[in-house]
């Protein structure tokens, strides 16, 4: 398992569609496993999905983590982990939601950005069987922005109003 380095703008791999992967093999694997682990020791700010374009490459394959409050303790989150391969989102409610994003590949920019606020999506994972997942809220915003990725698109395209630094969110965050 590699921390691989995190790829930024202006960087071209970042605005690329990404190739579908048509054979899950050690190289995937290896792949995911990157992934997981360069996320989950991405600290400032910490991240909450990667695409592997983010690392350099240009394959059809994502990590997303859906935080959860523990049931034990009401102050802890989990996390659940996906990896997915080719994913698809197949059904978007009509409800959409305007929040806060940021990205590691954008540092220190914040924007508002509509999103569906729940959608199914349809991918492999590294057995290679299909699931379908129904997303919400939190969960659903970065499924979409790494799928995003996957399609060669920066959340800032989306952003409704200006970008902030995080100063600046801060600042704002402190003032409501």
């Amino acid at each position: 398992m590699t921390i691989r380095a995190i790829v930024t703008v202006p960087n071209p791999v970042l605005l690329a569609k990404t190739k579908e992967i048509t054979n899950i093999d050690d190289s995937i694997i290896d792949i995911a496993r990157d992934l997981m682990n360069t996320l989950n020791n991405a600290h400032k700010p910490e991240g909450a999905g990667l695409a592997a374009n983010q690392i350099g490459i240009s394959k059809r394959i994502c990590v997303v983590k859906n935080f959860i409050h523990s049931p034990q303790e009401s102050k802890d989150i989990l996390t659940e982990d996906f990896i997915l391969i080719n994913p698809k989102i197949i059904h978007k409610s009509k409800e959409i939601e305007t929040d806060w994003e940021g990205c590691l590949s954008v540092p220190d920019k914040y924007g508002q950005v509509p999103r569906n606020l729940k959608i199914k999506v349809e991918a492999q994972i590294l057995d290679g069987n299909k699931i379908q997942l129904v997303a919400r809220d939190l969960f659903a915003r970065v499924i979409q922005h790494e799928i995003d990725h996957l399609d060669g698109i920066l959340f800032t395209s989306k952003v409704v109003g200006k970008t902030l630094t995080e100063k600046e969110l801060d600042n704002l965050y402190e003032q409501e």
